[in-house]
């Protein structure tokens, strides 16, 4: 058995030391350097150049090291037999989930104003509305969803839940479905997005469904970058109905210099950068399924290629 290694953030070496830990009889080599192809077996990529993944005539599943794996999903070529086994870091859920209450509490005790104050000399206090009484809204209650809402409601905020299917989390008012999505946004103060890239979620959050949020409202994504059309978010912060937004992902990455995000004074722009987690916290499910091949049982942490998670 080999498995073959397609580094993207964190180098091969770190995959290779991590996995070795546990499996020290398993043969890795790191892409280009493919060797036999017969012999590859499993698979940790997010992205090959067109009509790879199909000369692995062996190939038995594929890890994604990203959250996300609509690059996968998206490759006409990629072998619709393969599995894709979904991606479980502990560290990126934690990095996400930092980023994300960084940009809520930050927004909502009013940072950015006290930064622009201080070389100005203005001691001004600014009020802000209890925790309590703002209403936090997160999209997607998967793991790293269900983490950020755990924790801003440890933080007093009034947290509720919007998903696919309906979940359950204590403290955590949970809404599911098209239908209960005018309710859920309706009572959002400030949305967290931490939703997948699927044709259910492109272009979510439009002009209809902005104008369903609360006047002043404000939008935090690090999903994926197809939920918001960008023309009508810059329409409804122009308006003045959407107070602002800080955005991770995009349609477009890079974002083109071009893009009317960059120079807009609402916006804050980070470049994909809300989740980060090195191999030592991402090979246990690799590891886990790598064993049940030995074993001949199946996979586990398997995304459903049709919902796209």
């Amino acid at each position: 058995m080999v498995l073959l290694i397609k580094a993207s953030r964190d180098p091969a070496e770190n995959w290779i030391e991590a996995i070795a830990a546990d499996l020290p009889d398993l043969e890795m080599r790191v892409w280009p350097d493919v060797g036999i192809r017969d012999e590859v077996e499993f698979m940790i990529a997010n992205q090959l150049p067109p009509g790879e993944f199909a000369s692995f005539p062996n190939l038995k599943f594929v890890a994604s090291t990203s959250a996300g794996v609509d690059r996968l999903l998206n490759d006409p070529d990629f072998p619709a037999h393969i599995p894709i086994v979904r991606s479980i870091n502990t560290q990126r859920t934690a990095t996400m989930c930092a980023w994300v209450c960084y940009q809520v509490i930050g927004h909502h005790r009013r940072f950015a104003n006290y930064r622009e104050n201080q070389p100005k000399k203005i001691w001004e206090f600014m009020h802000y509305p209890p925790p309590d009484e703002l209403g936090i809204g997160v999209m997607g209650l998967g793991t790293l969803g269900g983490m950020a809402a755990r924790t801003l409601r440890g933080f007093m905020y009034d947290v509720a839940g919007w998903s696919r299917s309906f979940k359950t989390i204590d403290g955590i008012k949970c809404f599911a479905g098209s239908d209960q999505l005018e309710a859920f946004l309706k009572r959002s103060n400030i949305i967290v997005s931490i939703l997948p890239g699927t044709e259910g979620t492109n272009n979510l959050l439009n002009r209809e469904t902005l104008d369903l949020l609360p006047e002043g409202a404000y939008i935090v994504n690090c999903g994926r970058g197809n939920l918001i059309h960008d023309d009508d978010l810059i329409d409804a912060m122009d308006s003045g109905h959407i107070a602002g937004a800080a955005l991770d992902v995009f349609k477009t990455e890079p974002l083109p210099e071009d893009h009317p995000f960059w120079s807009h004074p609402k916006i804050t722009i980070t470049p994909h950068y809300s989740s980060n987690g090195s191999a030592k916290h991402g090979v246990g499910v690799i590891i886990k399924n790598i064993r049940r091949a030995r074993a001949g049982v199946p996979f586990e942490d398997v995304i459903d290629k049709e919902l796209g998670y």
